[in-house]
C-alpha cells in the first residue's frame, strides 16, 4: 500500500463518518467486522454492536471536517495488513437544546491505524486515538475522560 492509497481508503472512512451513516451501512462499506475504535488504553468499541454505541455518541454532531494532515508512520508487516499513524484536524459542531447558539469542537487528533486487505480491496479495521492537541475548551471537555468515552 502506497501512502495515496492509504490516504484514500482513511478520507473515505472520514467522509462516511461525517455523514452519520448506519452501522450496518458503514460496515459493509469500508470496516472489517471485527473492527474497533476508541481511546488507547481507555475506552473502546468493538464490533457492530460497539459500532452502533459509538454512532449513537456522536449522533448531535453537525458540519464535521476530519482532514489527515500527516502520515507520521506507516508499516506493512504482512501483505494483508497495513499499520499506520497520523494526525488529523477536526473540527465539529453541535447544538442541545435549549442553548440559543451551536457550539464547535476543534484541535488536532494523532490516531493509530490497522487497515487489512479483504477480498473487495482495504478496509479499516481500527481507528485508535493516541492523544489529542490544540483541543478548543469544548473540546477539551468532551475528551476529557478516555476511560469512559465521550462526555455527553
Amino acid at each position: 500500500m502506497t501512502e495515496t492509497e492509504l490516504r484514500e481508503v482513511l478520507a473515505e472512512y472520514l467522509t462516511l463518518l461525517q455523514g452519520h451513516p448506519s452501522a450496518e451501512a458503514f460496515m459493509a462499506a469500508v470496516l472489517t467486522e471485527d473492527f474497533e475504535t476508541g481511546f488507547d488504553g481507555g475506552f473502546t468499541w468493538k464490533g457492530l454492536d460497539g459500532l452502533r454505541d459509538f454512532l449513537s455518541q456522536r449522533a448531535g454532531f453537525f458540519d464535521e471536517r476530519h482532514t489527515i494532515k500527516d502520515v507520521l508512520a506507516m508499516d506493512e508487516p504482512a501483505d494483508d495488513d497495513v499499520r499506520a499513524n497520523t494526525r488529523l484536524e477536526f473540527f465539529l459542531r453541535r447544538w442541545e437544546a435549549p442553548s440559543p447558539t451551536s457550539e464547535e469542537f476543534t484541535g488536532s487528533c494523532y490516531h493509530h491505524w490497522r487497515l487489512r486487505r479483504e477480498r473487495d480491496g482495504w478496509r479499516v479495521a481500527a481507528q485508535i486515538v493516541e492523544r489529542f492537541d490544540d483541543l478548543n475548551p469544548p473540546a477539551e471537555r468532551l475528551f476529557a475522560t478516555p476511560d469512559e468515552g465521550l462526555n455527553r
